[in-house]
């Protein structure tokens, strides 16, 4: 791999922009983590745990 980049001009290029992306990408999940409101965070944890018939998909969309 490393003999195929060598033949091409720029490549440097090419490994940066895609560490750069890499990098903006997480910085980017970790803004939204940090910015998501706590009563989606909760609504979201419990989906799982809720056995019952009842929708509270109504109660959560009224909050919002």
């Amino acid at each position: 791999m490393r003999h195929l980049l060598k033949n091409v001009q720029g490549s440097e290029v090419y490994l940066l922009i895609s560490l750069g992306i890499f990098i903006l990408f997480f910085i980017a999940v970790i803004v939204v983590l940090i910015f998501m409101r706590k009563e989606h965070v909760k609504h979201m944890s419990e989906l799982p745990l809720n056995d019952d018939d009842t929708n509270d998909n109504d109660t959560y969309e009224k909050n919002s």
